[in-house]
């Protein structure tokens, strides 16, 4: 698959600048990010914010400091290297704050991470993120980085980020998460939205029609 600066933004494999998952619990969400990121040909850094998905990845280097990654990061500079970081001990938030610094300082790689509505909110300010990710979501072409990331609901996500992200929606039954895709991809392509078998999505990418993928537990 595709990997290097494409049409101005970097990719690795099937990811290019930003991606989002969203949808309820159970449906795929992050085994579908798994697939992903274990098919592309790039280094990445998953962030587990729950500290319970590093068997999706195995292989992968399991970091829980920043120091760690840090230096794991300028031993691998430009190989493929597959890390993922689970926040076990202190503020989560610092940590995720200290890996985007890092992340976007060593560039070069896809940045993922699981449940991304933890880090964002009103609580920013009118951005809804921290300034740390924000660095990414806004500038991430130039440091030669993509993300995808995973939230059960649409409306959790700051909107910087949102609004940029090609999508992979997983079931919703959430009337506010419907409303939501209503006003974006109309009445009755949302309301198929509720019907979603299990590890099947919609696929939204700009400028296409919406692509119904998925149907089975892959990559496993």
């Amino acid at each position: 698959m595709a990997r290097g600066f494409i049409d101005g933004e970097y990719q690795a494999g099937e990811i290019r600048g930003l991606g989002f998952l969203c949808g309820m619990r159970n449906m795929g969400k992050t085994t579908e990010m798994g697939r992903l990121l274990r098919e592309c040909s790039a280094g990445f850094v998953f962030f587990d914010t729950k500290s319970k998905h590093a068997h999706l990845f195995p292989g992968a280097q399991i970091l829980s400091q920043p120091g760690q990654l840090k230096q794991c990061l300028l031993l691998n500079r430009g190989r493929h290297f597959q890390i993922v970081y689970q926040p076990r001990r202190g503020d989560i938030v610092e940590h995720f704050r200290a890996v985007c610094v890092i992340v976007a300082a060593a560039g070069w790689m896809i940045f993922a991470v699981d449940e991304l509505d933890k880090f964002c909110g009103p609580r920013w300010g009118p951005i809804g993120m921290p300034p740390e990710l924000a660095e990414i979501v806004d500038y991430g072409r130039h440091h030669r980085i993509s993300m995808i990331a995973s939230a059960r609901r649409p409306k959790a996500i700051a909107p910087a980020y949102r609004g940029e992200a090609e999508m992979r929606i997983f079931r919703l039954k959430e009337e506010g998460a419907i409303d939501y895709f209503e006003g974006e991809l109309g009445k009755e392509t949302a309301e198929r939205l509720r019907t979603l078998p299990q590890y099947v999505y919609l696929h939204c990418q700009q400028d296409a029609d919406p692509v119904e993928r998925g149907g089975a537990r892959r990559g496993l």
